[in-house]
């Protein structure tokens, strides 16, 4: 009998995926030319970043069971 996978499992694989996605992000536009970015773009890149740790710390909370109370 083959297990399904777990809610969790797919949580963990989306948080990487996100922080993947962050990661890929920034390495582009390391590698891009140089040039100014605006605010907004700034903004945006620390608001998927905040996203990423925050997916990542959550999972971390129902790993070890103390968000079970949803």
């Amino acid at each position: 009998m083959e297990m399904q996978p777990h809610h969790h499992e797919a949580r963990t694989s989306s948080a990487r995926s996100a922080a993947t996605q962050v990661r890929v992000g920034v390495k582009a536009l390391e590698k891009t030319k140089r040039r100014e970015i605006s605010a907004e773009e700034f903004e945006l890149i620390e608001m998927r970043y905040q996203q990423a740790l925050a997916v990542l710390q959550l999972e971390e909370l129902f790993a070890e069971g103390q968000f079970n109370s949803f």
